[in-house]
Formats: structure tokens, sequence, C-alpha cells
């Protein structure tokens, strides 16, 4: 249920969807190492242990009943070709980014590394036309490896066989990209049937990815591209396929995410430690990279090592800016630093957000505004359980918001005639959550933003309370808003910057299971900040 205190309830949040966070290349930051980390540092043997590499991120028998769920929403008897991702290289000339696996490529199948291709089909009739009714349902599984050169094992490390992959797997067949034939013959491809494919480009050009494979088979090339070429694409249901069946979690799905959460939220907790060391030193403030060094040392400690997305740590008016990412400033003892980061593990990730005092303690302007924004969320996460409607939820959000507002003296008028104004939307100008999973902002049939909530949907509520120049100035000067605003007041909270508080919830029957438990509230904030 809802870990928020018993006095902070009620309904809760907001309308757009926040903008999917950029990539950008990491920093290496070498000194916040000192300021990062209280706890010891793991073995590499017991660091091992716990990450996901280069096991199957889940159980290969939980990607078959991904595969099912994708396979029961399609006809039978039907081909279904998803590729996987692609390295990158930065800066289109050099190197590669890191890579991260096309999350519905790992869905189906946990394969990790790029290149690859999955090839899927039900045989409602065994495949050779049989009764239905007699022979029982068989789902087929192929997959398709790109076939390595000795120089790429020089540089990248050996690859797995084609009976290691099948064993890790559970494929029926594992064929080389220089194999396509054999593939789609394994498959039991006929020239001019329907193919379902990702909208993608990943899935486009596999006829020339495939010919250019170093082989000899140029016959089987041949065979593959004008099979391929006969089949009729439909590059529209799958998508809608699998976002319906990703958006509804299985236990082992909970579980990848309760362990993200755990992990991620205790690297919060140190955050917030490191943050007050730093202040009590003879610098008196710590850097914004400084903390976001020590979430992920943290994280990669615990054997998470990749993040769901670029750290948002951002100190005093940085707040304001949603996607702050620069991280890069020096922040005093009394401002507030929001932190959103959060960790993968085999692949799904945690979504968190936390804002605190970097001296651990809050002054009352700062206080009053963090106060708004946990009422609110508390609200939310009270509404939330299957059945009820999440955009209602953000509404209630909305209005509440603006009450806490006027409570603080920054809206003059009514909350729902604040709200009808869209003067509310100048303090809280993204939305009240979104699904969260294999991505941060996760798929699902109406996109990120879930409608009508269902048991096993995991959502993020993330209210949250910013003074943006950018949408304060010209809101003074427009005669439709600034009625309803207090100009001294707004200008008194103006140094706030911003506040948000994020959760990660499981949607149940009768509410939600939180699965952030690092602190939240002012006591428990300033308890564990006084601890060191």
């Amino acid at each position: 249920m809802a870990s928020c205190p018993p006095s902070l309830a009620s309904s809760s949040s907001s309308s757009r969807v926040v903008a999917s966070r950029g990539a950008r290349s990491r920093r290496a930051v070498a000194a916040a190492a000192d300021a990062a980390t209280t706890s010891s540092r793991s073995t590499p043997s017991k660091r091992s242990s716990k990450q996901s590499s280069p096991s199957l991120p889940l159980p290969a028998p939980s990607h078959a009943s991904h595969r099912a769920k994708v396979l029961d929403a399609l006809p039978a008897n039907k081909l279904v070709h998803v590729p996987a991702g692609r390295e990158q290289t930065r800066n289109g000339v050099e190197g590669h980014a890191r890579f991260r696996q096309e999350p519905s490529f790992l869905y189906l199948t946990g394969v990790e590394d790029p290149g690859y291709h999955a090839l899927l089909r039900r045989d409602d009739d065994g495949g050779d036309g049989g009764d239905a009714t007699t022979t029982p349902s068989r789902d087929r599984f192929v997959l398709v490896a790109p076939r390595r050169d000795v120089e790429h094992e020089v540089w990248c490390g050996a690859q797995p066989s084609a009976e290691a992959l099948r064993a890790r797997t559970g494929a029926d067949a594992v064929f080389y990209d220089d194999e396509w034939s054999d593939a789609l013959a394994a498959m039991g491809a006929r020239e001019g049937e329907t193919i379902f494919r990702p909208g993608h480009d990943l899935a486009r050009d596999v006829v020339d990815d495939s010919s250019k494979a170093t082989n000899n088979r140029e016959a089987s090339h041949q065979t593959h591209n004008s099979l391929l070429a006969s089949l009729r694409v439909d590059r529209t249901a799958l998508d809608r396929v699998l976002a319906r069946a990703r958006h509804v979690k299985t236990e082992d799905e909970i579980d990848c995410l309760r362990r993200a959460n755990a992990v991620s939220g205790d690297a919060h907790a140190e955050v917030m430690r490191a943050a007050a060391i730093a202040a009590k030193s003879a610098r008196g403030g710590v850097h914004e990279y400084e903390l976001e060094a020590a979430f992920q040392a943290h994280c990669m400690r615990e054997g998470l090592l990749h993040l769901g997305y670029p750290s948002i740590v951002g100190g005093g008016r940085n707040a304001a800016t949603l996607h702050y990412e620069r991280n890069d400033a020096f922040v005093a003892p009394r401002e507030l630093i929001l932190i959103d980061a959060g960790a993968e593990w085999r692949g799904y990730t945690a979504d968190i957000t936390r804002t605190f005092p970097v001296g651990g303690v809050f002054d009352a302007i700062r206080k009053d505004v963090y106060e708004a924004v946990l009422d609110v969320q508390c609200a939310a996460i009270d509404a939330c359980r299957a059945g009820i409607n999440w955009r209602a939820i953000g509404e209630s959000a909305k209005v509440r918001t603006a009450q806490r507002l006027i409570d603080l003296g920054v809206i003059k008028r009514d909350r729902r005639s604040a709200v009808a104004a869209g003067v509310v939307s100048l303090f809280l100008p993204h939305s009240l959550g979104h699904l969260l999973g294999l991505q941060v902002h996760d798929v699902g049939p109406g996109g990120p933003v879930p409608e009508t909530l269902l048991e096993g949907q995991v959502v993020t509520c993330e209210p949250g309370i910013y003074f943006v120049d950018g949408l304060l100035g010209p809101a003074m000067e427009d005669a439709t808003t600034r009625d309803f605003l207090d100009a001294d007041v707004v200008a008194t909270f103006r140094p706030v910057g911003g506040v948000r508080i994020e959760d990660n919830l499981v949607v149940t029957s009768d509410g939600v299971d939180n699965l952030t438990t690092c602190p939240k509230t002012v006591k428990d904030i300033e308890d564990i900040m006084r601890s060191v």
C-alpha cells in the first residue's frame, strides 16, 4: 500500500507526459567516489553473482510465456519477425555508444547482444494442415545470430556457439545470418504469406544485411532474398500486440522492478548521506556530478550495471528544468537538490525522484513546498487501484495542487478556476506519471500514459511544483493568468527551483504495492542526513 504518513491523503495530478529523456554520454567523475560511498566495495566474484550479464535477463520459460502472449493475439500460423537493436557509433564516426537492447526483442528472447533476429510462429495444426482440434498447438522460435569473424573476437570477445545460444534461450534452432534461407525453411515460410514485423526501421533491411554476411552461400542468399521479397509485410499489428502484451507485468517482471527499486532506493539514501557529508566539509556544499556518481557507484556495486535513463541531478534553480542533465553546478547546503535516477535490473528500470536540502535541514519556504507536493502524491497513491481512471486521478491531483498553491499564497482565486485557466500547469507542467518496465516510459495500448488502471500494471506517481521563469514570466504579463498570481509570493518561492517526488507502484485490486521505499517524509530525510 501507499507508503505515506496517515495524515497525508486524498486524490491527485496532471496532463502532458514528461518528454522522453534524451540520451547523453556519461561523464567519468573520478573525484566523486570519495563523496559517494560509505559501504565497502564488493569483490568481483560477489558482484558477478548479482549482475544479469552474462546470464539471461529472465529465465527462458519467462520469455517463452512472453512469446505466447504475443502469439495468442495474432492469427494462427502467422510468421513473426522481430530484430534486435544495432550498435550505434558515437558522433557517427568513432567507437560505439554502450549498447542497450531493443526492448521488445529483449522481452521476447532475453538476448542482450546486437544484430540478432527472432522468428516466431504458432502451429495450431502442427504445421502440416492437420486437425487443430486433435493436434496440440506448438510455438516455434528460431534465432538468427550474426556470424562474427576472428577480428570481431579479437576486439570484442568470443561469440556464444549456436548450441549455447539454443540452450540459453530455449530456441528450437539457431542459424547464422548467412543461413537465412535455412531459418525461413525451418519456420515453414511460404511465398506470398504475411509476415508481421515491428514498425521501426530495424526490420526493414534484413535482406541487405544478410547479403553482406561473409560467406560463400550466394544461392542461399538468392533464395532468401526472393522469398523475403515475396512476403506481404504487416508493420502495424505487431506493435499494438507487443504494447498490449508488455503493459501488464508478470510476477517475474515485477520481481525485477522490485530489485531495481530496492537498489536504486538505497542509492538515493546513500546520495543523501553523501550530500550531508559534503555540506559539513570545508567546501560547504557539493557538485551535482558528485551525487550523480554516488548514485551510480552504489548501483554498480550491487550489480546493477546500467541506468534506465540519464540521471537528473539539479540543485537550486536547476531543479526547475524538468530534464536537467548538465549536472555540473555547485550546490550550497541550504538549497534543495532534485535527483531523478533509476538503475536497471535484467532490463527493467526503476524511476525514482527525491528532493532534499543538501545540508540536511529544510528551511521554512522549502519545507512548505515540499510538504505540498508530498500531500498531493500521497493522495494520488491512495486513489490508485485497478479499475480507476488514471487521468481522473491526474486531474484530481491538479486540483489538489491548486489548493496547496492557494494555501501557500502563490495562487489567489479558487482552485477549479485556476485549473481551468491553465494556471496550475504553470507550476506542474507534466503528467502525474506513466507506465514503467523495460523502458522508463514503457509501452501500453494507449501509449506510455495508462487509461483505466489494470492489475499488474506498474506506474510512476510523480507530482511536483516548479517555479519556471520561462512559464511564469509570460503568465505575469498575460491578462488571463496574471490576476491568479501573487507576484511577490512567487518571487519569494522562486529560489526553491522545483520539487518532485516519484515512486513506482504496482497496481493491485485493492490499491497499490509501492516498490519505492527510500525516505521521503521531511522527518525521515532529515534523520538519515543527520545520522552521518
